[in-house]
């Protein structure tokens, strides 16, 4: 009996590890996973800094005496000097990010007030503390900036920018192999033949590969004979994974599962109970996962999709299930008994709900339709997983 698309993804993950880390450049980590506990060198800002642009004020000047008039002493701007401290009675006009005035509690906003040539007009008065980064709101030293097994977002990369921090440790990118078998394909950009077709899946499964963090390490096309299969399969086995593409049903000339277990694979499963890519396949030999997907183009997209995709999370050290959530169906999808069907399509936002269509505009998304018992009635929406965009 074939597994779920749902056992299947946990027969993929629990049979990978993360790939070994590599010390990445900051440009180089957006998005992807930290190996190691990152941990602040500084304390940032250095010291109580104005948070806008503005007036630093005692406000004991403005409330303690009603007064809402304030002479102007200087102006401060960003900058390592040590400012000067803040008469009793003045103020002193800030810019973001400047060095606090001592004796200075708070800076009213440029817009609370009205400044005059020498003077400043406030006219909201400000409370104790308000306009101010204190020192340490942004890291304190040791504070950890990124845990290990969380992702290097960008406003992280930011903070670990302003420590000085330079590189990341991420597994490496997963590097893939691709194999597209059929005596009738051609490379693409060749001119196909009578009875020809070119072997469109192999650039849309690289962008994908790409899209999901890996790199393409190879491709090669394959007849269906045992021989020159062999002779492509055999040397991509070096590769972290390999995706194969055709050759999967059970036909005289679908040879891929056969080559395969000559070449001491072994297999995961043989076929998921979804639809389309029901024949889709996983096995492992020396160091490589084997993704076995149809040779159909639609098929393999929702094959890579529903398989290669966390297959290729997993390698690159994501712990956490794919987001997905729910969408309303604005055409009739009838589930079946048995398997779970796939679906490319968009989603998009309309009257305040989100809704998914096969086709039209909106961001490209997995739908997945799970099996119903006899007894169980329709729901109207289907699960949806975004897709990635390189």
């Amino acid at each position: 009996m074939c597994p779920s698309l749902a056992d299947a993804r946990r027969m993929l993950i629990s049979a990978v590890r993360s790939l070994p880390a590599e010390a990445v450049p900051l440009t180089e980590a957006a998005g992807r996973i930290a190996q190691e506990a990152i941990r602040a060198r500084v304390c940032l800002p250095a010291g109580d800094c104005a948070a806008v642009d503005g007036y630093a004020v005692r406000v004991a000047d403005l409330a303690g005496s009603g007064a809402r008039r304030l002479p102007l002493h200087g102006t401060l701007t960003a900058g390592p000097a040590m400012p000067p401290p803040l008469p009793p009675g003045h103020c002193i006009a800030v810019m973001t990010g400047a060095l606090l005035p001592p004796g200075a509690d708070a800076v009213v906003p440029a817009e609370a007030a009205h400044r005059e040539t020498d003077a400043v007009g406030v006219v909201t008065l400000p409370v104790a503390g308000s306009g101010i980064r204190r020192a340490g709101a942004e890291a304190r030293p040791e504070e950890i900036l990124l845990s290990p097994g969380a992702p290097a977002d960008p406003r992280t990369l930011e903070r670990l920018a302003g420590q000085g921090i330079t590189r990341v440790a991420v597994p490496r990118r997963a590097r893939v192999h691709v194999i597209a078998t059929g005596d009738e394909l051609v490379p693409p950009g060749e001119t196909p033949g009578i009875g020809q077709r070119v072997a469109s899946n192999l650039p849309m499964l690289d962008a994908m590969v790409r899209a999901c963090g890996g790199q393409l390490a190879g491709s090669a096309i394959a007849p269906d004979e045992p021989g020159p299969l062999r002779q492509a399969l055999a040397p991509s086995l070096t590769a972290d994974l390999v995706l194969t593409v055709g050759g999967t049903l059970r036909g005289s000339k679908d040879l891929t599962k056969a080559v395969l277990t000559e070449l001491g694979a072994t297999f995961l499963f043989d076929g998921v109970a979804m639809r389309p890519g029901s024949s889709c396949a996983a096995a492992m030999a020396g160091g490589a996962t084997i993704l076995c997907l149809p040779g159909s183009p639609g098929a393999a997209f929702l094959g890579f999709v529903a398989l290669g995709r966390p297959l290729l999370r997993a390698l690159h050290g994501w712990a956490q299930p794919i987001p997905a959530f729910t969408a309303r169906l604005v055409e009739p999808l009838a589930p079946t008994q048995e398997e779970t069907l796939l679906f490319s399509g968009v989603v998009e936002e309309e009257g305040g709900a989100l809704k998914f269509r096969r086709r039209g505009q909106g961001w490209p998304a997995l739908g997945i339709l799970a099996p119903l018992s006899a007894d169980e009635r329709r729901d109207p929406t289907i699960s949806v997983e975004l897709l990635p965009q390189e």
